[in-house]
């Protein structure tokens, strides 16, 4: 009588399987963060235009080509960090901040030359709302984002 018995599956990979499979749904958490922020900053880099279109028209009322490239400029910025958060989650998301606070300093700076301190106080906390929603959309993710591209750089050099 021949019995079809296969050995059973060793513990030390039913342990290295389950690891794997949390390591896995760990990636996942931080990818979801990551995304988070990624959108984060495709929506600067869409509010940045918009605004730079309407404070155009409101100030020259007309079409002004280098404001135009200025704006696409940093829309563009921000679009090209977003992409760059699949590879480099941390460094991009960084980069973003810097260059949210940035825009938004540089703004109030060039605000203050055209009218004065009211100027600077309007450049800064106008759409306070949403400026917050974008750092703390930015800020938020930052540990997950240096998690996950320390895993990234683990796996390259595997």
């Amino acid at each position: 009588m021949e019995t079809n018995q296969q050995d059973p599956q060793p513990p030390q990979d039913l342990i290295a399987d389950y690891h794997a499979d949390i390591r896995q749904i760990e990636i996942e958490g931080y990818e979801l963060g990551v995304k988070k922020a990624r959108n984060a900053l495709f929506w600067a880099g869409g509010l940045f235009f918009a605004g730079e279109m309407i404070a155009m028209y409101r100030s020259l009322q007309e079409f002004n080509w280098i404001v135009f490239v200025i704006a696409l400029v940093e829309a563009g910025l921000f679009i090209a960090l977003g992409l760059y958060t699949r590879k480099k989650p941390y460094t991009a998301i960084v980069l973003g901040l810097i260059l949210f606070i940035g825009l938004i300093l540089l703004g109030a700076v060039f605000s203050f030359i055209e009218g004065g301190t009211e100027n600077i106080l309007r450049a800064i906390f106008g759409g306070i709302l949403v400026k917050i929603l974008i750092l703390l959309a930015l800020i938020r993710p930052l540990k997950e984002a240096k998690e996950l591209q320390t895993i990234k750089g683990e796996e390259k050099k595997i």
